[in-house]
């Protein structure tokens, strides 16, 4: 399932994102990898890639760029989020990201330099998915509860956000390292609910301390 996922979103990313992923210097990008290049990182959901002969400890700071979204439907815009709502969305990043950054001891660059990576991240998916059915839920007497609750519209769903995430040299462009993320959130929504910035935050909090500790765990201290 999640070589499916990666495979769709490598591909998916790479064909409607060309500034983020065509842009590049050098020839090789994360988009355009091939599925066995990537390795199970240390959550379920996480893939990461390491460029072989990359000595990530040689980097000491981080030049962090504005958060990109991958528009997935047929007419261009996302099917779940408010209209309007992608501006406040990469604005709570930034901020968050950058508070953990510091929080972790990361320094934060603001232009290329020696020693300085550039962090790329795109949104690739916002979902929603029903969490399994239990047995109990199949007893008749459950099933009249939970009949009346698919047509009040309150089945509860579960919200998941995809994103993808690329390390260059900031200097010369080239790819260093990169991850594919899938991250469920555990209140649930209905189906008919747009999202909002709210229900992302805790999502996105986890998501920014979790980058911001990975980047600490893997770069170099400056000389």
């Amino acid at each position: 399932m999640m070589k499916l996922s990666m495979l769709s979103l490598c591909a998916a990313f790479a064909f409607s994102l060309p500034a983020f992923a065509a842009e590049q210097a050098a020839p090789e990008n994360l988009f355009t990898l091939p599925l066995d290049a990537f390795q199970q990182g240390k959550q379920a959901n996480q893939r990461v890639y390491l460029k072989p002969g990359v000595d990530l400890k040689s980097y000491h700071a981080v030049l962090p760029e504005s958060l990109l979204f991958l528009r997935q439907a047929k007419n261009g815009q996302w099917e779940l989020l408010k209209a309007g709502d992608e501006n406040a969305i990469a604005a709570y990043y930034q901020q968050k990201l950058r508070s953990e950054l510091a929080a972790a001891g990361v320094p934060i660059a603001d232009a290329p330099a020696p020693g300085v990576v550039r962090l790329r991240v795109a949104m690739t998916s916002v979902e929603q998915d029903r969490p399994g059915v239990d047995a109990v839920d199949l007893l008749p007497i459950k099933a009249v509860f939970n009949l009346a609750r698919l047509a009040a519209g309150k089945e509860p769903y579960l919200l998941k956000i995809g994103s993808m995430a690329q390390l260059e040299d900031s200097q010369d462009g080239s790819l260093l390292a990169g991850t594919v993320n899938l991250r469920q959130g555990g209140k649930s929504k209905t189906k008919e609910q747009q999202v909002s910035l709210d229900m992302l935050k805790p999502l996105m909090d986890d998501w920014c301390k979790q980058s911001a500790q990975q980047l600490a765990s893997h770069l170099g201290k400056a000389q």
